[in-house]
């Protein structure tokens, strides 16, 4: 084996390496964290425990910097007395587990470890197809910890009195980095949760996997939220003050806020649980199962949801729609005015000018709003055929109440079409209709420049690619017909 990565070179363990691995072996600074301090190896003993055969595949290497061997390592892929040993499911994945040390104290914490362990995923996934990567540092090895954090490793179980270490059982971690689903590992969620709340879980499964954060149901009946990035984390705590406020204040199913933990050293964002509303997401396969009388109760209670939402009297976080479209187009500007022609500069700088001098822009009304008011976010109960509950208040704000009937009116797949929002519009008793269409055919012609912008925002190639051919097909057209 020889893997060459910038200055580190990974190569097979050889014979002439044993006098080197001695030295390390016998060095108490390394024995403390690796094999323990009352471990006496000769040279002879040294290379019977280093070349012995194990029940599987077993790879011994030398990790060296700048040319100098500096440390040790051995890849093993798992079997039965292994798998038992870590308490680890089998299962059909193919999984290794790995051990290592840097011989060389001057070498600790610069960073050689993390890269090494990744150059040791990237072989696994390569040449052996691997599903898993397992390992068991010590509870009491902070800085190993942080380094194969650092490297993708996450904690999913505790190991009480795991490993014979100078007389004493210690308490190890099983830590494990997967391929497939390394950010959302179930098991790494399972941990987390049960050390920071008083829960045990018997059941949880991934149902949400957003931008923004990752949602798990729990126990059957509980909805944990762990947010992604820091915006979505300030979101979240929005949302659950939200929450907590209009939780006497509707007469619909809103999530409850049950646990909160802000302070965590498992996990470096908020984490939130809330009750869990029984229900699935509205559709239009649903909605043309219904009969005219269940469509027009349906469209009854959005009206009523929101008129009682935009009724009530909170008014933190305020969101200003002109200055966001301000800000919109002063990101567009630093995004992709360089990618266009003088005509294409005028065609939006023309349509930022019509907004901020549109009377349909300037005149809202604002009160809280959902902000995400699409079906996806409302519950069905296909037994009564009725609504069931209304989730997701991440973007909740202050603002034009006309967003909340963005979605109503959007005819796509996803949504049930004008002629339903007109409906809701009508039981809701809004009273320029006609108005609210405009502003609709806006936002949704809006969306080309907002799939540009989160396009850049989460890494979207196509997004990006997909808005600015919408937007050059419309300043063609614009400019031909100037």
């Amino acid at each position: 084996m020889e893997i060459v990565q910038d200055k580190i070179r990974i190569r097979t363990l050889t014979n002439d390496d044993f006098p080197l691995m001695l030295k390390w072996l016998t060095d108490d600074r390394v024995l403390e964290f690796y094999g323990g301090r009352d471990k006496k190896y000769t040279l002879e003993t040294l290379k019977e425990h280093y070349t012995e055969p194990w029940e599987d595949e077993v790879i011994r290497v030398i990790i060296e910097y700048n040319g100098q061997p500096i440390g040790y390592g051995q890849i093993y892929k798992m079997y039965d007395e292994l798998y038992d040993d870590y308490h680890y499911p089998r299962s059909n994945d193919i999984v290794y587990g790995m051990d290592q040390f840097i011989g060389e104290v001057d070498y600790w914490s610069k960073g050689i470890g993390t890269k090494y362990t990744k150059m040791i995923f990237e072989f696994l996934k390569k040449e052996r197809n691997a599903d898993a990567v397992i390992l068991d540092p010590h509870q009491d090895n902070p800085r190993a910890i942080r380094m194969y954090q650092k490297a993708g490793f996450r904690i999913i179980e505790d190991l009480p009195e795991h490993e014979l270490h100078e007389g004493k059982k210690e308490d190890c971690y099983l830590m494990e980095y997967r391929y497939d689903d390394n950010e959302t590992n179930v098991k790494a969620i399972k941990y987390i949760i049960e050390h920071s709340f008083d829960i045990k879980i018997t059941s949880i499964k991934l149902i949400g996997n957003g931008n923004d954060s990752f949602a798990y149901e729990v126990n059957d009946n509980m909805i944990f939220k762990f947010p992604r990035h820091e915006k979505a984390n300030e979101n979240l705590l929005k949302e659950i003050e939200i929450l907590q406020y209009l939780e006497n204040k509707t007469t619909f199913n809103i999530p409850k806020v049950l646990y909160v933990n802000n302070d965590n050293s498992n996990y470096k964002y908020c984490i939130a649980c809330f009750t869990k509303i029984n229900g699935v997401s509205l559709s239009k396969e649903i909605y043309e199962r219904l009969t005219d009388e269940e469509k027009d109760k349906l469209a009854q209670d959005l009206a009523r949801f929101l008129k009682e939402l935009h009724s009530s009297n909170y008014n933190k976080y305020q969101v200003d729609t002109i200055e966001n479209y301000k800000k919109d187009y002063a990101r567009l500007v630093e995004l992709i005015f360089d990618k266009l022609d003088d005509n294409e500069k005028m065609v939006i700088n023309n349509i930022y000018n019509s907004i901020l001098s549109n009377d349909d822009m300037l005149t809202i009304n604002k009160s809280l709003v959902h902000n995400d008011f699409s079906c996806g976010n409302i519950l069905f109960d296909t037994t009564t055929n009725r609504i069931s509950g209304i989730i997701d208040f991440g973007d909740s704000c202050v603002s034009d109440t006309d967003n909340d009937f963005y979605c109503l009116l959007e005819d796509s797949d996803e949504e049930l079409g004008r002629c339903f929002g007109i409906k809701v519009l009508n039981y809701y008793g809004y009273d320029n209709i006609e108005k609210m269409l405009r502003k609709s055919d806006f936002h949704e012609f809006y969306w080309m420049f907002e799939k540009i912008i989160y396009g850049y925002e989460y890494n979207y190639n196509d997004w990006i690619t997909e808005g600015l051919s919408e937007l050059k097909e419309y300043c063609e057209i614009s400019i031909k017909n100037k």
